[in-house]
């Protein structure tokens, strides 16, 4: 059973995911909604953290597969098909991540674009790997993980959330890739404490592999934030004054997207060393 299902801080909401559903243009919903109705909004980057080292530091593909063959792990095998022989390891995880230890030092992603240049992509694609040319990154630069935010970030985002909701209660719904609803409609939303959800997905983690909320909204539902199982950031929807704050809090990386268009410079707004 999932984590969420369990815990005591989340109670089954009278709300549901019918209004999100209405709102979006795609048909795939189980990995989160991003809908549409709101003044503006803002994407959230998700944290690069380095340990400075000297010399030549092997990449996360190399490093991992040198401990296959000194014989430290095993090969990953599907069906007889040996993954590590024809992929390459990148160094991206999933799910929520904490902060590392002092020594590591978050890095923006302006810092990581100048030292491994590419053409900022103006075609649509949303903030995730594939905005770097890099295969594989050095073995001690931690990348953003996909479909959550990291503690740092959520602990902040929720902070500014909370002095733009009209209560103190807020409902989400929790990605489930493995075992998601036909109807999205039907799929389990909670209510919770909006201050007591980091402190809730942080304990949640000392056990279990865990997710921040793919989707949560308060219940006026003038905001939504949106997490997608896929991506290296969050998209927060607003009014045009919590986008504004978010923008300019200055312990968050956010970044600003006209869709068509291409991103000028800067519009990535990286904040915190």
């Amino acid at each position: 059973m999932h984590w969420f299902k369990e815990s005591g801080a989340l109670v089954p909401s009278h709300d549901d995911l019918a209004w999100l559903v209405d709102r979006t243009a795609r048909d795939i919903h189980f990995t989160g909604s991003d809908a549409s109705g709101w003044e503006d909004s803002i994407w959230i980057l998700n944290a690069f953290y380095e340990l400075p080292l000297e010399g030549h530091v092997p990449t996360h593909d190399e490093l991992h597969k040198s401990r296959i063959a000194s014989g430290e792990i095993g090969a990953r095998m599907i069906n007889g098909f040996n993954l590590d022989a024809d992929t390459t390891t990148i160094g991206s995880g999933l799910g929520y991540e904490r902060r590392p230890p002092a020594a590591w030092r978050r890095r923006t992603w302006a810092e990581m674009m100048n030292r491994f240049p590419q053409k900022i992509p103006t075609d649509g694609l949303l903030p995730g790997h594939r905005w770097f040319p890099v295969r594989s990154f050095p073995a001690n630069i931690v990348l953003p993980t996909m479909g959550s935010m990291s503690e740092e970030d959520f602990t902040e985002l929720i902070n500014v959330l909370t002095n733009h909701s009209p209560g103190t209660v807020c409902s989400v719904y929790f990605a489930d890739v493995w075992d998601f609803s036909p109807d999205p409609c039907k799929a389990p939303v909670y209510d919770a404490r909006i201050r007591d959800l980091p402190a809730v997905i942080n304990d949640a983690a000392d056990e279990h592999q865990v997710f921040t909320p793919a989707n949560m909204w308060p219940p006026d539902r003038s905001w939504l934030v949106y997490t997608d199982y896929d991506l290296w950031a969050t998209k927060v929807s607003g009014s045009t004054e919590l986008i504004n704050d978010l923008r300019a809090n200055p312990l968050l990386e956010t970044l600003d997207r006209v869709p068509g268009s291409a991103l000028h410079a800067g519009v990535i707004a990286g904040h915190r060393p």
